[in-house]
């Protein structure tokens, strides 16, 4: 009698979870694409230390006051394997969103894009994959389409559920 009670239990558990997931986007695929494009201008601050130190906090939230609804950009020089890692990130928006202004330490970074492969997920932060996950999924789609990326990643944050990953292709 205990063990019905317990299969059960788990069960619905287990039927609760995957509806949150399905709700959240986690059965939602990655949609690549190739897909033409113009130079990227950014300007932003760019951070080198460990993922746990605050100084990271504090670019993320200097960026996002300048931002005025438009996308997010990171690019990952350096990820960190750990905590204690050292990582280099620029984070940074759209040049023409005329920020005025500017502390010291911001600076403008341009990167070359003719054609690219866009990686699109359509999901809830909690469930998508990580970075490493999806670098794989674009190097995979780089060699079934005979491209080769030119090496950088450029993620484009649009929203907590939306999120695009640019893989600039070399010609």
């Amino acid at each position: 009698m205990k063990h019905k009670k317990i299969i059960s239990l788990a069960v619905v558990s287990g039927l609760l979870l995957c509806g949150i997931y399905a709700y959240l986007g986690g059965f939602n695929a990655v949609s690549f694409e190739l897909v033409n494009c113009q130079d990227i201008e950014l300007i932003g601050l760019e951070y080198q230390g460990t993922p746990q130190d605050e100084g990271i906090g504090s670019i993320f939230q200097k960026v996002e006051a300048e931002r005025k609804g438009s996308p997010l950009y990171t690019i990952y020089y350096v990820e960190p394997s750990g905590r204690r890692d050292t990582l280099h990130v620029f984070v940074g928006v759209e040049v023409e969103n005329n920020i005025n202004n500017l502390d010291e330490g911001w600076v403008k970074k341009t990167f070359d894009c003719q054609r690219a492969i866009r990686a699109s997920l359509e999901m809830h932060q909690l469930v998508m994959p990580g970075a490493n996950s999806v670098k794989q999924q674009i190097s995979d789609f780089a060699k079934a389409e005979g491209v080769n990326p030119k090496g950088h990643f450029i993620d484009k944050i649009i929203s907590r559920n939306s999120v695009e990953v640019l893989a600039p292709i070399a010609d």
